[in-house]
């Protein structure tokens, strides 16, 4: 998507040049959460300040949402007809292989051919399957980080080209406290969603497959607000919609507490996003060239290759495996391997899956 995004703003329209483009990048890219959401606020402030920012966020989230939101509500009336559990059969296997995918492409590309970052992740992996909670764990490996990677600082000078006052940092952090005092009139069970999904999405870096893990911990294992099928469900439903793959997160929120749990858990796990941004960008260059938050960073990357190891095997013992899923299971992973085109697999497992299961 960030393609899309490069192809759209970079060469068609000509909004920002390609170095412009590629600083909004890096900047977003450091931060945690959807790094296309971030990316998407980022231009829209180059571009036309906080008014561009904000119609960045909310155009770029609206469609996902609503999508996401009809997808809900029709599973809701309907995961029991036969045809349905069916799909949702095939779909879970779908899910595994993605996520057994992704979790293969992020150690491959992250980790590349450190033995020691294996070994860690392995260790990190365990100490999960033991019962030891998920952000235990990414604060343990932000402090071995510092001491196990002696990084060198970064030499590169990023800086905006377009200056943050203060009173738009102060604007966003005010919309997004309005937010969670609205929640703590209506309700305290919608209230603790959104700070569930605001927690989710401050300790998600390196891409939002990352995201998954905490996820699953805090929806399924903590707060058993769902169970482990609904979960796979919902994240099947994300591969078919549009947008960042944590809009499940619409799906989560309507499941626990219907349409203003899905407004309210998918303003939470993006909002924080425009206001990292606006933060990050003066004070960029400072943080990045820190050898502690590159070290730490690279530490937490670690972590979170053990966490996607970790929800890979979750999710595969949800499943109740048979020949037929077996072999599904392995066409997928060949079809993610040479086409890594996810929402085609979802799709056209969707199909087959109406017909085998």
């Amino acid at each position: 998507m960030i393609q899309y995004i490069n192809q759209t703003v970079v060469k068609d329209k000509k909004w920002l040049n390609h170095d412009e483009f590629t600083k909004g990048l890096v900047i977003c890219q450091s931060l945690p959460g959807a790094i296309v959401v971030n990316t998407s606020a980022y231009y829209g402030y180059q571009l036309r300040g906080l008014k561009g920012m904000l119609l960045g966020f909310s155009a770029f989230l609206m469609p996902s949402f609503l999508i996401m939101l009809m997808f809900s509500m029709s599973y809701k009336v309907s995961q029991n007809l036969k045809i349905v559990m069916s799909i949702f059969q095939g779909l879970e296997v779908v899910v595994v292989a993605i996520v057994i995918n992704a979790c293969v492409r992020f150690c491959l590309d992250r980790l590349a051919k450190s033995i020691k970052g294996y070994v860690l992740a392995l260790i990190y992996a365990g100490l999960l399957f033991s019962g030891v909670n998920p952000l235990f764990v990414i604060m343990l490996s932000a402090i071995l980080g510092i001491l196990l990677y002696k990084e060198s600082p970064s030499t590169q000078n990023i800086k905006a080209h377009r200056d943050v006052p203060l009173s738009h940092i102060i604007f966003i952090a005010f919309v997004v406290f309005v937010f969670y005092v609205a929640m703590f009139v209506i309700d305290a069970k919608i209230l603790e969603l959104s700070f569930t999904m605001t927690k989710i999405a401050l300790m998600s870096f390196g891409g939002v497959y990352t995201a998954l893990p905490i996820m699953y911990h805090e929806v399924v294992e903590t707060k058993m607000w769902l169970n482990s099928k609904t979960f796979m469900d919902g994240i099947a439903l994300g591969q078919v919609t549009p947008g960042p793959v944590l809009i499940n997160a619409t799906f989560v929120g309507y499941n626990i507490a219907g349409l203003l749990g899905a407004f309210a858990a998918t303003f939470a796990i993006f909002a924080p996003g425009p206001l990292l941004v606006l933060v990050m960008m003066p004070l960029f260059n400072k943080i990045a060239t820190s050898r502690y938050f590159i070290s730490s960073t690279k530490g937490m990357v670690v972590a979170f290759a053990g966490l996607l190891m970790f929800v890979s095997v979750k999710f595969g013992i949800a499943v109740s495996w048979d020949v037929v899923k077996i072999v599904f299971l392995m066409c997928s992973l060949i079809w993610l391997a040479f086409k890594n085109n996810v929402v085609t697999l979802a799709l056209v497992g969707t199909v087959l899956s109406a017909v085998i299961f």
